[in-house]
């Protein structure tokens, strides 16, 4: 029998853990925390003050910074570190799990324990991989499509989200519209669903979170050239809605759309939408090959036509057949590859080698 660990989770502080709403890495954490705890493990949270978990909470700041709105986010995780550097010889742990970014570079040299870091978020430029391959840093890809730009980084394993299958419920049968779930900014489509669903006038159902100012070009997006179409004809905005209202939503829908525009990591409102048995038809783009099997779970759409254009002809097309996808086959799919079960039994499984191979 394999011994209990301590386990450090190093979280990012804009939100708490679980978040209300938006915030998937947090989502992440979450489960990872919980499901951790639950196999007996002795987890550590880093995090603020407000969030709710079983674990150990070790809190860096009383709110999110997304509440208390700093000008200056770089001070508040620079005191984050110094506190895990203290904290991880006096809580004694085994081994830390980043999922902030480079920042946690900081803590080479000042903690004797093993750090792997989950990679939530794609790679920009240079500058992260760098660092990474400078400290050599163990890295964890949540799609093989992540590692694409730099296939030569010190990857530990590649470990798919996982979701709450009990509380994403099955839903056998669709309703009467189309639904498009993420934040209202264009790296997720959401300029290209709204014209989708005007040039096939079906009802589309739109939920998410409105990009603050302080994104100030997605803002910016977002008050040019999408405020301004919400609540007209069929095209409906519900609002960022909490997960309890966002899975009816989901079973209920005849399929998720999904154009995406940029190479999403993980895209996990794909999951959850085929959890609940809803098909998913999406641009090529990134993970969702990995996430929707193609012709099974939904339709995987290149999203460029042979003129270079944005493929609305295949994505409409995709739409025309998704009534012939399998409900039980969407919720059978996610059964067997992004349940929180198997997500924690691989970084446990990942935690263990580690500290093997140290």
């Amino acid at each position: 029998m394999r011994r209990k660990m301590r386990i450090g989770q190093i979280s990012p502080l804009n939100l708490p853990i679980p978040p209300g709403k938006y915030g998937g890495a947090e989502k992440i954490i979450f489960q990872l925390c919980q499901g951790l705890t639950k196999a007996g493990h002795d987890v550590f949270l880093f995090g603020t003050k407000n969030s709710r978990v079983k674990c150990h909470l070790v809190p860096i700041l009383n709110k999110g910074l997304w509440q208390i709105k700093p000008k200056e986010h770089i001070p508040y995780y620079a005191y984050q570190m110094a506190v895990i550097a203290k904290m991880a010889k006096t809580l004694r742990l085994d081994i830390l799990h980043d999922h902030l970014g480079p920042i946690s570079l900081s803590l080479y040299g000042q903690v004797k324990v093993p750090i792997v870091h989950t990679l939530h978020v794609p790679f920009k430029n240079k500058d992260r991989p760098w660092a990474y391959r400078k400290l050599n840093a163990k890295l964890v890809s949540i799609s093989l499509a992540q590692r694409k730009p730099f296939p030569g980084l010190n990857y530990a394993a590649n470990i798919y989200n996982g979701i709450d299958l009990d509380f994403f419920s099955f839903g056998p049968k669709a309703k009467d519209y189309f639904l498009w779930v993420g934040e209202l900014s264009p790296r997720k489509g959401i300029y290209e669903v709204i014209k989708i669903a005007k040039m096939t006038g079906i009802k589309l159902f739109l939920i998410g979170r409105i990009p603050p100012p302080e994104q100030f070009n997605d803002h910016i997006f977002f008050k040019k050239y999408i405020e301004g179409q919400l609540n007209k004809g069929k095209i409906k905005y519900l609002g960022e809605l909490p997960e309890r209202g966002l899975k009816r939503f989901y079973k209920g829908a005849i399929a998720f759309l999904y154009p995406l525009q940029w190479e999403e990591p993980f895209g996990l409102t794909m999951a959850e939408a085929q959890a609940c048995g809803t098909p998913v038809v999406a641009f090529k783009r990134g993970s969702v090959p990995e996430v929707v099997r193609d012709g099974k779970t939904g339709f995987v759409v290149d999203p460029l036509d042979k003129k270079g254009r944005t493929n609305y002809r295949g994505f409409i097309q995709a739409m025309e057949r998704v009534r012939k996808i399998s409900r039980r086959d969407c919720r059978r799919w996610v059964e067997e590859n992004f349940t929180k079960e198997i997500m924690v039994e691989n970084y446990e499984r990942l935690y263990y080698n580690l500290l093997k191979n140290r």
